[in-house]
């Protein structure tokens, strides 16, 4: 039978490997963000279940930077933040060997890890409680089929004591049988969008060997091979038009700025105004390099960000009180913070990915210097 017969099953799970992440990339942008809701809301209303009601509040949630289509778990990890939980990233730190799991919190430097995933710029190796992990595929007994890499199992089997496994992604995914093997380890708890399992198998004696996991690992994919847009990464077209409203947004609010600057009743101090035009500053020259880089410095790509330039100039109502103008001036950030939380894990470009990570913790810092001056 196959499931005696590893280079049978390793031959096996590649190919299905393969087709369930070609069905992954068929599904059109709003299909995941439906996907996304669902099993986010699933989560949230089966902590109490797998756990206890009080979770989130004293977790250390692993998950993984969306990849390759996955499911978009951040803003999921920033209300859990809110609740008193921390957060961390799996780093792979040295190949065939277990994961470290490294402090993330949002705004936070971020540099590019293995297959240009980010991860956090500094070392602060945590331990988590929680962890969401990503599924190509999974069966009927909790047991997950990845990438490939064997990083995963490799770390559970390494770890004292075992964090609470929690498998996230599509249910194109499910698989009657992956032909678990001995270094497979099943999951505590699978979660799609058509509901929610739990095995229960936390606690358990694991018996996994871990001096032979690196003969079973299957060879990882090799990702440069395969589209950039078909793994859900923005085109380049789309980048261009990203940068040039976030230039524009960025223009309205020095704009707005001004105006408030020049207000006798500015309900913010000039010191922290002048604190956030320096900041929106660094951010427009980003930008504008970024554009120009993209673009060639294009004179269509010039027109294009000079007549954005003049319509955002152009909204600028100089009747509205400096009140008004703050409200506004938060919209827009609020709004852009929005837009980058989204946009982050479509943007293949590593530099252009860190300078928007940054731009996004800026921002966050601007809205706190709104609200508390």
């Amino acid at each position: 039978m196959m499931k005696n017969d590893w280079k049978t099953i390793q031959s096996w799970r590649k190919s299905t490997r393969i087709e369930l992440r070609s069905k992954r990339k068929e599904l059109t942008v709003e299909q995941r963000a439906n996907t996304r809701k669902t099993v986010s809301d699933l989560l949230q209303h089966n902590f109490k279940e797998l756990q206890n009601p009080d979770l989130l509040k004293e977790a250390c949630i692993c998950f993984c930077w969306p990849f390759e289509g996955e499911i978009n778990f951040l803003d999921l990890v920033r209300k859990a933040l809110k609740h008193g939980a921390t957060a961390a990233l799996p780093v792979v730190v040295e190949k065939n060997k277990p994961l470290e799991f490294w402090a993330w919190h949002p705004g936070m430097k971020m540099v590019r890890g293995i297959w240009d995933i980010p991860m956090p710029e500094e070392r602060i190796p945590v331990t988590p409680t929680i962890a969401l992990v990503p599924l190509v595929g999974f069966d009927n007994e909790g047991y997950r089929l990845g990438y490939g890499g064997g990083y995963f199992d490799r770390t559970l089997a390494s770890l004292d004591t075992r964090p609470l496994t929690i498998g996230v992604g599509y249910s194109s995914g499910h698989l009657e049988t992956i032909y678990p093997q001995p270094h497979d380890i099943p999951l505590d708890a699978i979660v799609t969008e058509a509901g929610c399992s739990i095995f229960r198998n936390r606690g358990q004696q694991i018996t996994t060997d871990s001096a032979n996991i690196e003969s079973y690992a299957s060879p990882p994919c090799f990702m440069h091979e395969v589209d950039p847009i078909y793994l859900g990464y923005k085109s380049r077209p789309e980048v261009i038009d990203l940068l040039n409203d976030f230039l524009a947004r960025e223009l309205e609010g020095i704009k707005i700025i001004s105006h408030i600057t020049k207000q006798s009743d500015a309900p913010i101090s000039n010191h922290s105004l002048i604190q956030i035009s320096e900041m929106k500053d660094k951010i427009h020259h980003m930008l504008s390099k970024h554009i120009a880089q993209f673009t060639k410095v294009s004179n269509s790509a010039e027109h294009s960000v000079k007549e954005k330039k003049k319509a955002h100039v152009a909204r600028i109502d100089s009747t509205q009180s400096s009140d008004q103008n703050l409200v506004k001036l938060k919209s827009i950030h609020h709004q852009s913070i929005r837009m980058l939380q989204d946009v982050l894990p479509r943007i293949k470009d590593n530099q252009l990915a860190l300078d928007l990570q940054n731009m996004l913790g800026t921002h966050e810092q601007i809205i706190r210097k709104l609200t508390t001056s």
